[in-house]
């Protein structure tokens, strides 16, 4: 089926199937991302647990920093789903306007994200060493993850374009062409880590991530001059406070909560780098967390579908088929994480064997060994939660399609703030690091029950944007 008979499926027609269509180009470019990870763990891990236990936590500064990129780009897809859904339901004259709209937002977006990734590219340039330090890494890793978090502070500004751009196609209901872009950067990020790190060592997996981000944004601003924004583009490039207020008020919140769920992570790692596992702690996390994406980056795609259903059916007043339209896309991600979870239970010896391999020194082949044990309790009991981190995902996603990031951040903050950290601290007194794995895991649990509580309010569907 064609890109344009997708995105017409989002206001029209069979919702089970469209949601399907819809959202099945962005979990095959979530699946391929996820493929991407694995190739670049592998190159990594050959250089020992100390190279992965940096790659991790650098992972994880990085994530945090982009939720300046997530202020912006929620609020571009919100804004942008709006006014797209309206100029289908519109006269011409209407229309047009919506669709000026649009192209107005995509601009202002742009501009917003390059101003504040110059800051953020700064700030961490400044501070990556005591950040470091901070997260509880030892002598040997944090050599390995300064110079690394120097080269991916460089290329903030790019990345955060290509998710701002990403926003603008979400919004579009386009998923087509974000998988042919990432299809693109993944292999030159392939390619990149393949020769590079072998030579160069873990700057050459930083050096392969920017390059990639590269190629993404020149093919993403190719593909959009070929959208119904494409006039966007055009000017003036003069930041408008107002246009810029009406993105950041949606996304803000949405920016918090990304804070709030990757900073809770920081605190969990620098917890249980804290304790007698430390390192190996730490890079069994990676390795997990690495195999758990092929479960939860599905939960992605139809985070994605259920956003642009949501976003432009409301922007059409269709307030009945944008409900029905989440939860189709909840239960459907629902069911293929259910899936992959089995997956990741029932492979997690053999998948952690992969990425830890011993050598010939003994002391490494004893970290190695004890990562191992790690990164298989971690698996087998994160796995249970899949299914309650897809209802999570496919009605966060349709909560912020409707501009509605209050009610996320707030869910975020009591289930990974206020019950996972505590009861991590409690379980790892007690029960070492399954304790820990399991304090993850029901969290999980709970904000996924929580999200149909919270989503059933309605006030999603009363939100101006």
């Amino acid at each position: 089926m064609s890109k344009d008979a997708r995105q017409g499926m989002i206001l029209e027609g069979p919702l089970a199937r469209g949601v399907f269509l819809v959202a099945m180009p962005s979990v095959a470019m979530m699946l391929v991302q996820t493929f991407n990870g694995f190739l670049d763990r592998f190159f990594i891990s050959k250089l020992g647990p100390d190279a992965l236990a940096a790659v991790t936590v650098c992972t994880s500064w990085m994530w945090l920093l982009l939720a300046a990129a997530m202020a912006v780009s929620t609020g571009t897809t919100a804004l942008v789903g709006r006014f797209i859904g309206a100029s289908k339901a519109q006269a011409p004259e209407e229309a047009a306007k919506s669709l000026h709209d649009a192209s107005s937002v995509t601009r202002q977006s742009v501009l917003l994200s390059l101003l504040i990734s110059v800051v953020v590219c700064i700030v961490l340039v400044l501070v990556r060493h005591p950040l470091l330090v901070l997260q509880g890494l030892d002598k040997n890793a944090i050599p390995l993850a300064e110079p690394y978090l120097l080269v991916m502070a460089f290329g903030q500004p790019v990345q955060f374009l290509v998710m701002i751009l990403g926003g603008v196609f979400r919004g579009l209901g386009d998923t087509t062409r974000p998988f042919y872009v990432t299809l693109g950067s993944v292999g030159v990020h392939a390619l990149g880590n393949a020769l590079l790190i072998p030579r160069i060592g873990i700057v050459g997996g930083a050096l392969a991530m920017v390059c990639s981000q590269v190629l993404a944004l020149a093919l993403t601003v190719w593909f959009l001059r070929q959208s119904p924004v494409s006039d966007g583009l055009g000017g003036p490039w003069k930041l408008d406070t107002s246009w810029a207020g009406r993105i950041l008020k949606i996304g803000l919140l949405a920016a918090l909560q990304q804070l709030i769920r990757v900073g809770s992570m920081l605190v969990f790692q620098g917890m249980i780098a804290r304790t007698a596992a430390g390192g190996a702690a730490i890079a069994a996390l990676g390795v997990g967390l690495l195999f758990e994406s092929i479960a939860f980056m599905p939960g992605f795609g139809y985070s994605i579908a259920s956003a642009a259903f949501v976003g432009q059916n409301l922007g059409a007043g269709n307030v009945k088929r944008a409900n029905a339209a989440a939860w189709a896309a909840t239960w459907q991600a629902i069911a293929v994480m259910s899936v992959m979870g089995v997956v990741c239970y029932v492979f997690a010896e053999p998948f952690a064997r992969f990425f830890l391999q011993h050598g010939e020194d003994a002391a490494r082949n004893a970290k190695v060994d004890e990562t191992l044990a790690l990164t298989v309790s971690y698996l087998k009991i994160a796995a249970i939660s899949e299914p309650f981190l897809a209802l999570g995902m496919g009605l966060i996603g349709a909560l912020q399609g409707a501009g509605e990031t209050l009610s996320p951040t707030v869910l975020t903050t009591v289930t990974m703030v206020l019950i996972r950290l505590p009861l991590a601290w409690f379980l790892l007194q007690h029960f070492g690091m399954t304790g820990a794995w399991w304090a993850m895991s029901l969290s999980t649990v709970i904000q996924g029950i929580c999200t149909i509580f919270v989503f059933r309010q309605g006030r999603w569907q009363k939100i101006r944007v």
